[in-house]
């Protein structure tokens, strides 16, 4: 029996139902539903935001940072500094500290009209008083991220302190250790607050130096730790940023 009436509203449900399947929402559409057992479809919940744990390094103790007993000796103060944190040892002697200005002095790369030392010194000196299987050197690079991040990585890599230049390479400083976040399992996440440091003069041209160490926030270390600059002679560090680690 013919029945036209009833095939035409079959016929609209039918064109409905495919313009409101075309309209859904893609999120919706894309949903790879799971049935259960009862035939109910269910949606696995959304996987939780990965929360930043804390950072918070400092290699300080009593009795292990050092002044510099004249006003050229900053790099072995530093260096005295932290053979004290590696060896485990207090030793803040003025015969100490003149021994390593000798030592240091002749592992420079260069000769100097001045009685000043440069980072290849400094970083060999460590490297012969340090001996194992990770080897302090200077480092110098052409950006300030990529230098403080150079920082970090030698603190995390070797648990010692680094030595680092500051003030244009008139100076130098040790960083104790640094403050920042990190996602566990994501090292590319890590962002750096701050730093932990310490330098061996009361101060320099008029800016205090650390004593006997403080928590810089970055952008006040930012300020201190600028590319290097020889005034004297042309030297591999020219303009960048220097570092002395393992």
């Amino acid at each position: 029996m013919d029945r036209p009436g009833l095939q035409l509203r079959l016929a609209r449900a039918l064109a409905i139902g495919l313009i409101a399947g075309a309209v859904l929402p893609w999120s919706v559409a894309a949903a790879d539903p799971e049935l259960t057992p009862a035939g109910e479809a269910t949606f696995a919940p959304a996987a939780p935001r990965a929360v930043p744990s804390r950072i918070d390094v400092n290699l300080y103790r009593p009795y292990v940072v050092v002044r510099q007993y004249t006003g050229y000796w900053c790099v072995p103060a530093s260096a005295q500094a932290i053979v004290n944190i590696a060896n485990g040892t207090s030793d803040r002697t003025y015969n100490t500290q003149a021994r390593f200005a000798w030592h240091v002095n002749r592992f420079n790369k260069y000769t100097y009209p001045t009685r000043g030392n440069d980072p290849r010194g400094w970083a060999r000196f460590l490297d012969y008083w340090l001996p194992g299987e990770l080897h302090y050197l200077d480092r110098s690079y052409n950006s300030q991220s990529a230098a403080i991040a150079g920082i970090a990585d030698a603190i995390d890599r070797s648990n010692r302190p680094v030595g680092i230049v500051v003030d244009r390479g008139t100076h130098a400083w040790t960083v104790l250790g640094y403050r920042g976040t990190v996602v566990r399992g994501d090292p590319t996440s890590r962002v750096i607050e701050g730093f932990y440091v310490t330098g061996p003069l009361h101060t320099v041209r008029g800016k205090i130096d650390p004593w006997p160490y403080r928590y810089m926030p970055l952008a006040d270390f930012k300020l201190r730790f600028t590319r290097y600059h020889e005034s004297t002679r042309a030297v591999v560090w020219e303009g960048k940023f220097v570092i002395v680690s393992e």
